[in-house]
């Protein structure tokens, strides 16, 4: 294969952009035995004009060796027919290093397969744990439950004055019956639970996609006053303009004690543990605190308010890290190893047991989120000598 088109190829991997044909074309290109040189020099050339951000550290040295060890613990334990591929197992560590997490296309072949290491019972358990699909339930005003994931595409629901319909793509929406007026003070909430996200349009016209273990209170009527809602767990946000007569009408997030005020704008809201994080993408919106602080923040800044000390950091940061995960992307920036794994106990509805320190070891790159749990896993033990025993949904970390 002619240099160039190799590189396209792997740029096009690295960006998410591959079609299929492409992907089968370039993996059966990787496992030749010669491929390796040819794509040190293409990983070495991509590297070179987007470089990871610890490679410029006094620790790049260690993560490099480290990974070398797992992959040579993998070649001393294969059988000898898988012996012939060991000429890209160091490319594959040149690859991770130089591109990122993105780039280790071989994670998904049977280069680190580890069926042949542990017992049928072992493999069928890490093949029991999928990744997290479109599912949520409504809670009406009544306490009656809607199962969205039992509903059919496009299909309607009539309540009292207005229709909740589930569209081609899953996505929930509200229209008001003709002549029905709805009285204030109607809420509906949406639940999203471990192993689920969800997109939301508000009565008013506005998106919300939920991440998993969330949920968003609202009411069916903003009134005209504000639109206010109240949200746990994590959410993106993309708000309408909204006025009545020439008044504009506000939007309102309480995520605990603290309130975000926006009029028209994009942002996304995290608040999991005890640091509610707020990261603006579009527009302007400010922020509320007890004892009448407020913060605004403007677009690529993040706020992080802890709920326990009430510090206020206000930070300028890259928003991609923070909102991957409504595109299909876990996305981690210098991440501690307790808070990956938050991430894929949340979205894979797994626990995590910890033998060993969660908070010196640490991540950069993105994947999607919709790889098998395995794989992802075979990443972390790959680069930072760490390694798992699972039994049924709980995950030992050791």
């Amino acid at each position: 294969m002619e240099k160039d088109k190799l590189y396209r190829l792997v740029r096009r991997y690295r960006d998410g952009s591959i079609t299929d044909h492409e992907l089968k074309e370039l993996k059966k290109y990787i496992h030749q035995e010669t491929s390796d040189q040819l794509l040190e020099d293409i990983f070495a050339e991509l590297a070179e004009k987007s470089p990871l951000p610890w490679l410029a550290t006094e620790n790049a040295d260690e993560h490099y060796s480290a990974i070398q060890q797992r992959i040579n613990r993998q070649y001393e334990q294969a059988p000898s027919s898988r012996f012939r591929k060991w000429p890209f197992m160091r490319v594959a560590a040149a690859l991770f290093i130089l591109i990122g997490v993105t780039a280790l296309l071989f994670t998904d072949t049977d280069l680190f397969d580890r069926s042949e290491d542990g017992t049928d019972r072992e493999q069928k358990q890490w093949s029991a744990i999928v990744p997290g699909t479109n599912k949520a339930k409504i809670v009406l005003e009544n306490g009656r439950e809607i199962d969205l994931e039992k509903l059919a595409d496009n299909t309607s629901v009539t309540m009292d004055g207005y229709t909740l319909t589930k569209n081609k793509k899953g996505e929930i929406s509200y229209r008001m019956l003709d002549g029905k007026t709805l009285e204030n003070g109607l809420y509906n909430t949406i639940v999203v639970p471990r192993g689920g996200e969800y997109k939301l349009n508000l009565p008013d016209g506005s998106e919300v996609w939920l991440n998993a273990v969330s949920s968003l209170r609202y009411p069916l009527n903003f009134g005209e006053v504000a639109r206010k809602v109240e949200l746990t767990g994590e959410a993106y946000f993309r708000v309408v303009k909204k006025t009545v007569g020439t008044k504009k009408l506000p939007f309102i997030v309480q995520v605990g004690d603290q309130e975000l005020e926006v009029l028209g704008t994009a942002f996304n809201l995290n608040s999991y543990t005890d640091r509610i994080k707020t990261t603006l993408v579009e527009g302007a919106v400010r922020l509320r605190f007890p004892n009448r602080r407020e913060e605004k923040l403007l677009p690529n800044q993040q706020s992080i308010y802890s709920t326990r000390s009430g510090k206020i950091q206000v930070e300028k940061i890259n928003p991609y890290y923070t909102i991957a995960w409504r595109t299909g992307s876990f996305a981690f920036d210098n991440a501690p190893l307790g808070e990956v794994l938050d991430c894929l106990s949340r979205w894979y509805d797994v626990s995590f047991e910890y033998a060993v320190d969660k908070e010196p070891v640490r991540f950069t790159g993105s994947i999607s989120r919709y790889e098998n749990i395995e794989t992802l896993l075979g990443l972390i033990e790959m680069t930072n000598s760490i390694k798992f025993e699972i039994k049924e949904r709980r995950i030992k970390v050791i």
